[in-house]
């Protein structure tokens, strides 16, 4: 596929190599044809990632990767030592892109503390015991990258939307567990919209008889 497409990868690749500073032409050249950039799909996401162009984490544990998706956006893959997967963020500055996947995993072992309930919470969506709908901005406050949200409702042809039912969402999650993430955000959402309606409620009623 790539050999068929050479003239739409070789824009990127060169994109991606002009990343680096201070390298001469011909260096940014061996640079392509030694290997160092390499095609990955995670996450929805498929991409290049420049391995030879790597910003490390004061512990050494976190390294962000420069990378560029086939839509010619630029990112960092961010991967840490001990996690199976990374995460892809679109901050320019590398250890802005390690912040924001370090909280991005807190907020992941968070929920996982509770998937269980994430779980009952889109059974009951799927039988109709909840009704509520999973907004894209719900999707971008949970743990999960914003590329890999864009890429996902890209892939099932709802690119534009801004919305998913709370049954389709929880359908789709058995597709990718990961949805359940952006559901549960969706959940807590509504539930703090539950417990502030009282209080609008007794405000607007004040305004009313005033």
């Amino acid at each position: 596929m790539l050999h068929k497409n050479w003239h739409k990868h070789a824009p990127l690749q060169t994109r991606l190599i002009g990343e680096r500073q201070m390298l001469s032409l011909m260096e940014k050249e061996i640079a392509v044809i030694v290997g160092d950039l390499v095609e990955d799909r995670e996450n929805w996401v498929h991409m290049w990632i420049d391995t030879g162009h790597i910003v490390t984490s004061d512990d050494g544990a976190i390294k962000a990767f420069r990378g560029i998706d086939f839509d010619g956006k630029l990112m960092w893959m961010v991967r840490h030592s001990k996690k199976k997967y990374g995460y892809h963020s679109r901050r320019a500055d590398p250890f802005d892109a390690i912040a924001e996947a370090t909280t991005a995993w807190a907020n992941r072992r968070r929920v996982r503390a509770r998937w269980g309930l994430v779980e009952n919470i889109a059974r009951d969506l799927i039988l109709g015991r909840k009704s509520f709908d999973v907004t894209r901005a719900d999707a971008h406050r949970s743990a999960l990258c914003g590329a890999g949200i864009d890429a996902f409702m890209k892939r099932i042809g709802a690119a534009k939307r801004d919305r998913l039912g709370g049954r389709t969402a929880a359908l789709l999650m058995l597709v990718d567990p990961q949805i359940g993430f952006a559901i549960y955000a969706a959940y807590e959402r509504v539930q703090s919209e539950m417990q502030s309606q009282p209080a609008h409620s007794l405000h607007d009623s004040q305004q009313a008889s005033a």
